[in-house]
């Protein structure tokens, strides 16, 4: 009989990756979570059930995950944020950063509940990141997206060790689709290109093909005993030398590149918020590394297990 993988999100990045792996995975079969089952229609086709539920709502993940082996959960900040409704949630002095951390917290306690729950569970894979704040020694208080993540993490050690003990954590690289969002590339008079970011851009980050890669990095995590952080990451890069592969797959000069402050890159960024954020988050990352020096981190490919990760360079050369 098939083991029973739920995917939370499956209409997304993350889960759309770890659903399309497992669903050709031999011993497994895979239920999809999703809070509009007519959006993922497509996947009934590859032989993977979806199911409606609601991170917000316990009692409709409960009847998700029930039967479940494994679970792969991933929560997101950013659906809310840039929900223009989201705004009128506010409570008075209230930035929309720190509605989307609370909410964001409050769902990664709501997937807890309700796994700790499921009868016959073997293994529970979450989607986090480093505590920014903790990591800092307070410095860097302002990276919600990191920061409400690993509270979900410390919610499970603290109130459910025995789910704890099934746990592995997956911190995802930076997306490498971001090369479209954060900042492109400029050229110059003389004909180079230039790239500005806030940081020194000299310190290695993770970058990794989300949309392919994700369900290797899990797959990783499931066949190894839990206990684990993995890092997925597919290249290791400051933005520096990411820039350079960036340049030699277009066959353009490189002309350099520009840090800039956090105010400018505030500015520079339309969406009241995101400017501080992301600003912060990468200098967060330019002084204390991409997990923030915590300890045990490991690449999902040290494991021994079949990890295929995508470089920077080939899905440059493929985008």
């Amino acid at each position: 009989m098939p083991k029973l993988l739920v995917v939370i999100g499956i209409t997304g990045q993350q889960g759309g990756s770890v659903a399309n792996l497992y669903a050709k995975e031999p011993g497994w079969k895979v239920r999809g979570i999703s809070r509009d089952p007519s959006k993922a229609q497509s996947w009934t086709a590859k032989g993977v059930e979806v199911v409606k539920a609601d991170l917000n709502e316990q009692e409709s993940l409960r009847a998700a995950f029930k039967g479940a082996n494994a679970i792969f959960s991933n929560t997101d900040f950013w659906a809310q944020f840039y929900n223009p409704a989201t705004r009128e949630k506010l409570k008075p002095g209230q930035s929309i950063n720190e509605y989307c951390y609370d909410l964001e917290v409050q769902q990664g306690k709501n997937v807890a509940d309700a796994a700790a729950t499921v009868e016959g569970l073997d293994r529970f894979i979450i989607s986090a990141l480093c505590n920014a704040s903790k990591l800092s020694k307070g410095k860097y208080t302002g990276v919600y997206h990191l920061d409400s993540k690993a509270k979900a993490v410390e919610y499970i050690r603290e109130k459910y060790p025995e789910l704890a003990a099934k746990m592995s954590i997956v911190q995802i690289g930076s997306y490498m689709s971001n090369w479209k969002h954060f900042g492109k590339p400029t050229k110059q008079a003389d004909g180079t290109y230039r790239f500005s970011q806030v940081g020194s851009g000299k310190t290695p980050i993770a970058h990794i093909d989300t949309e392919k890669d994700t369900g290797f990095a899990v797959r990783a995590a499931l066949q190894s005993h839990p206990g684990k952080n993995l890092l997925a990451v597919g290249s290791m890069l400051s933005w520096i030398d990411a820039f350079k592969v960036w340049c030699e797959v277009h066959k353009v000069p490189f002309g350099g590149y520009d840090e800039i402050p956090i105010e400018e890159y505030e500015k520079s960024t339309p969406v009241p918020g995101l400017g501080k954020e992301i600003g912060e988050m990468w200098l967060f990352m330019d002084e204390f590394g991409f997990t923030g020096g915590e300890e045990g981190v490991v690449h999902a490919q040290d494991l021994g297990i079949p990890c295929p990760m995508t470089t920077l360079e080939e899905y440059l050369k493929t985008d």
